[in-house]
C-alpha cells in the first residue's frame, strides 16, 4: 500500500527514531506540530488540528502575508512538512545557537492577528549538566531578542512577539516509568496595590517539557500518546501506524519522495537502548554513531572540537585521534 511521507520516515526511523536525525525529520510534518500546538498552547488549543496544519503554521519570514482564514478547510496531510526557519541564530556577543525545528505560527485573535514563534526541542535527558527548562528559557530569549531589527526597532517593545520552547524528551528503554508534562511562564504578581497591565504586555516566552514514560494514554488529548507512537523504539511499527492514523488522523496511504536527513543533538537513542539492555555489541555501534555525528558537526563549522569533545566524556586530544581513526 502506497505510504505517506510520515509513514515512510516511520520506516526509515526502524526501531530508534528518537536518534535524532529521524526524530526531527517525523516532528517536521504539519499534522504532526498541528497537534503540538494545539495540546500545549494556549493560543491553539480552541481551533481543530486541521485548521492549525492549513492555515496556522508558516515557516517563511516575518514580513509574508497572512493566510485567509476563510480558505477551505482541508483534510490532515500525512505529506507535507513544515518549511522551516533558519535553524541558526547567530550573535555577536553570544555565539551560535542551533535550533532543532523553529517555525512561526499565526491564529486570528480578538484584536487582530497573534503571531508566536515556535521551537521545539527533542532531548534525551541523560548525561546532561543543566536542566532542560533552563536551556528552554535561553532559546526563548534568544527568539525575542532576534525580532529586533525584524518584528521591531528602536524602542517599540510593544510590537515583540510571544515565544514557545517546547523541548520533548522520548523514553528510551522504556526507563521512565510517569509521563510529565510541565509549563514554565510569566506570571504577574502584586505585591502591592493592584496592576492594571493586560496579560498580552508580558506573556512573551513560555517553555514546554513533556517527558514521555509508559503510561500513555492514546487519544485525542494526550500529547504524550502522539508522541509515544511516533517516536517509540519498542512499540511494533504497524501499531505506531495505526494509533497515528486511527487516532490522531494523520493519514498513511499517500506517497511522497522519501527523505531521510540525518543530523545529530548529541545524544543516541541507539546507545541508551544498548545500555538498557546490557548488549555490547548496541553500545559500541551506538557509541560509533555518536562520534560519527560530532565529527561531522565539526567539519561542518556547526561544533567546536571542545564541545564535541566534551558531549562524547573525552579529551580534546583522544577526539582528535579518535577522529583520525574513524575517517581513515
Amino acid at each position: 500500500m502506497p505510504s505517506t511521507g510520515i509513514s515512510l520516515s516511520i520506516e526509515a526511523a526502524g526501531a530508534n527514531p528518537e536518534y535524532d536525525a529521524s526524530a526531527k525529520k517525523l516532528l517536521s510534518f504539519k499534522s504532526v506540530i498541528a497537534w503540538i500546538l494545539k495540546l500545549n498552547t494556549s493560543e491553539f488549543r480552541d481551533y481543530d488540528v486541521e485548521y492549525i496544519a492549513n492555515h496556522c503554521i508558516s515557516g517563511v519570514s516575518i514580513s509574508e502575508k497572512a493566510v485567509h482564514q476563510d480558505e477551505p478547510d482541508r483534510t490532515l496531510s500525512g505529506d507535507e512538512r513544515v518549511t522551516l526557519m533558519n535553524s541558526e541564530s547567530t550573535s555577536s556577543s553570544d555565539g551560535t545557537v542551533y535550533y532543532d525545528l523553529r517555525l512561526m505560527a499565526k491564529v486570528p485573535g480578538e484584536e487582530g492577528e497573534v503571531c508566536v514563534f515556535i521551537n521545539i526541542e527533542i532531548q534525551n535527558e541523560s548525561g546532561q549538566k543543566y536542566s532542560l527548562v533552563t536551556r528552554g528559557l535561553y532559546y526563548c530569549a534568544r527568539m525575542i531578542t532576534e525580532q529586533h531589527g525584524t518584528v521591531f526597532t528602536n524602542m517599540d517593545y510593544q510590537k515583540i512577539r510571544k515565544v514557545y520552547s517546547i523541548w520533548i524528551s522520548p523514553n528510551p528503554g522504556g526507563k521512565r516509568k510517569r509521563s510529565t508534562i510541565t509549563r514554565y511562564s510569566m506570571a504577574k504578581d502584586n505585591v502591592l496595590g493592584k496592576s492594571f497591565i493586560k496579560k498580552r504586555n508580558y506573556d512573551k516566552m513560555e517553555v514546554v517539557v513533556i517527558k514521555i514514560g509508559k503510561d500513555c494514554e492514546y487519544n485525542t488529548t494526550s500529547i504524550t500518546g502522539m508522541l509515544d507512537a511516533l517516536l517509540s523504539s519498542d512499540m511494533p511499527l504497524e501499531k505506531r501506524k495505526d494509533i497515528l492514523s486511527g487516532v490522531y488522523g494523520i493519514p498513511m496511504t499517500r506517497k511522497i519522495k522519501r527523505e531521510v536527513k540525518k543530523v545529530c543533538n548529541l545524544s543516541s537513542g541507539v546507545m541508551e537502548a544498548g545500555r538498557k539492555a546490557g548488549r555490547k555489541a548496541g553500545l559500541k555501534e551506538g557509541r560509533k554513531e555518536l562520534l560519527m555525528s560530532l565529527i561531522k558537526l565539526v567539519d561542518k563549522g556547526k561544533l567546536s572540537v571542545e564541545d564535541a569533545a566534551d558531549s562524547a566524556s573525552m579529551t580534546v586530544e583522544a577526539f582528535l585521534k579518535k577522529k583520525e581513526v574513524l575517517k581513515k
